[in-house]
């Protein structure tokens, strides 16, 4: 009675292996991964590549045109860097956020006069954390510059998956 009790572990371990390797294996001879994408590696990389391209230097010839921007175009300009972080059905302009371009964007409104001090400050306040790399204001940026603007199609509804950002950067600027 023993001999057949460990002539069934036996064989039950044999056949898990073999059941094992045969549910590894597939038609190319190898084991396939898949990516979901809310997978944390996918996370992680997109995270770094977006990290990246805000580090990335930027044209002085593209920030030096922020001083000569009137209130309006400077406001339509964060307004098109938000767009690269929310959610919304409609989205018309885009502009790449980088470090380079939020710091000069900061100077240049904090050193300029606005016909409306409101507009300034309003600016001031989104791209503020922003230097600091803190983007958890985007949404709320977003729809104080759209109702502003008295939009009424495309009211940000949720900031994007960093998956959902880089697919954009690289759909919108590379």
């Amino acid at each position: 009675m023993k001999k057949f009790k460990v002539a069934g572990s036996i064989i039950g371990i044999l056949a898990s292996i073999v059941g094992v390797y045969v549910y590894l294996s597939n038609d190319d001879g190898g084991m396939k991964l898949n990516v979901k994408k809310n997978d944390p590696v996918t996370t992680i990389e997109a995270e770094t590549k977006i990290e990246k391209g805000f580090e990335a230097p930027i044209s002085s010839k593209v920030t030096e045109e922020y001083e000569t921007m009137t209130e309006g175009r400077l406001i339509q300009e964060v307004h098109n860097m938000t767009h690269q972080k929310v959610k919304a059905d409609k989205k018309w302009g885009s502009s790449e956020i980088t470090a380079d371009k939020v710091q000069k964007l900061f100077d240049v409104i904090n050193s300029k006069e606005f016909k409306k001090d409101s507009n300034k400050q309003m600016l001031l306040d989104i791209l503020a954390p922003w230097i600091g790399k803190d983007f958890t204001n985007v949404v709320s940026a977003h729809n104080r510059i759209w109702a502003y603007q008295n939009g009424n199609i495309g009211k940000a509804t949720r900031p994007l998956s960093p998956q959902e950002e880089l697919d954009y950067i690289q759909k919108e600027f590379r």
